[in-house]
């Protein structure tokens, strides 16, 4: 009886020691520390309000995103299920881009890494002259072009880190690699050539059309007049003024202010 209760107590523990350590090694957390880059003066952090990396996810990609504060202020930023007031559209994921710049950035210059759970959208976000000459849309659009497939494999960690990975080689003026978009040329490319092919054997197909003249050189043409006379049954007289000029006028500018960042996304 006393060995039964000693099993019972040692599965006890077990069971406890369990219950602790495992949720600790999944640990993840809404907010990483935010970092600096005291030359530039512009910040990275991580917001996983999802809880989708664990603390080491966490601490590689806000590593990556520091390497990104040379340019702007650089966010990664997670939307949990039902977190989106906006929506379920990409124009949603944006706005939570819009709301997490006025929030956490004090820059002119920001960029950053959306996954939104609610949406299910990913989405590069940026604002700024200075990043969005470079970070272009069609860009943004080529970078979660690249990564949704990773986000939709549940592999979200590879999905954000790949991304950061090309948002920064395009900060720096290098290349990366655009299949979809190369794709969509050579379908439209097809298409074009298509077309221009079947323009072209319509018009040898086409029967020509008889000129004026050939009709008239084969008809039989009479033309007689009995009795022609005029009647005239009355006369009007019809005043039409000059019509005046219109006058000019000019239109108002807009106001100023903030009017939100833009970028591009992909549904996963």
């Amino acid at each position: 009886m006393q060995r039964f209760k000693r099993l019972l107590a040692v599965l006890a523990l077990l069971l406890i020691v369990v219950a602790v350590i495992r949720p600790v090694s999944g640990e993840a957390a809404n907010l990483s520390d935010i970092d600096e880059n005291t030359a530039t003066g512009y910040c990275a952090f991580v917001y996983d309000d999802a809880e989708l990396f664990t603390k080491n996810e966490l601490n590689a990609l806000l590593d990556k995103a520091y390497e990104l504060t040379d340019f702007a202020d650089t966010f990664v930023v997670t939307v949990q299920k039902g977190n989106n007031p906006y929506g379920k559209t990409e124009s949603a994921t944006k706005k939570i881009g819009d709301d997490m710049y006025l929030e956490y950035s004090n820059s002119k210059n920001c960029i950053m890494f959306i996954i939104d759970m609610h949406t299910k959208y990913i989405y590069v976000y940026r604002y700024g002259d200075d990043v969005k000459s470079t970070l272009t849309s069609g860009k943004c659009d080529t970078i979660t072009d690249n990564v949704y497939d990773y986000a939709a494999d549940g592999d979200y960690y590879t999905c954000a880190s790949i991304a950061l990975d090309q948002m920064s080689k395009v900060l720096q003026g290098q290349h990366i690699a655009q299949p979809m978009k190369v794709a969509s040329n050579l379908f439209i490319a097809f298409v074009v050539g298509f077309v221009v092919m079947y323009l072209v054997a319509l018009s040898k197909s086409k029967v020509g059309k008889t000129s004026d003249e050939e009709m008239l050189k084969y008809a039989a043409i009479s033309f007689a007049a009995n009795n022609p006379s005029d009647v005239i049954t009355g006369t009007t007289k019809t005043y039409c003024p000059r019509s005046s000029g219109s006058g000019g006028g000019h239109r108002g500018g807009g106001g100023g202010g903030f009017h939100g960042g833009g970028g591009g996304g992909h549904r996963f």
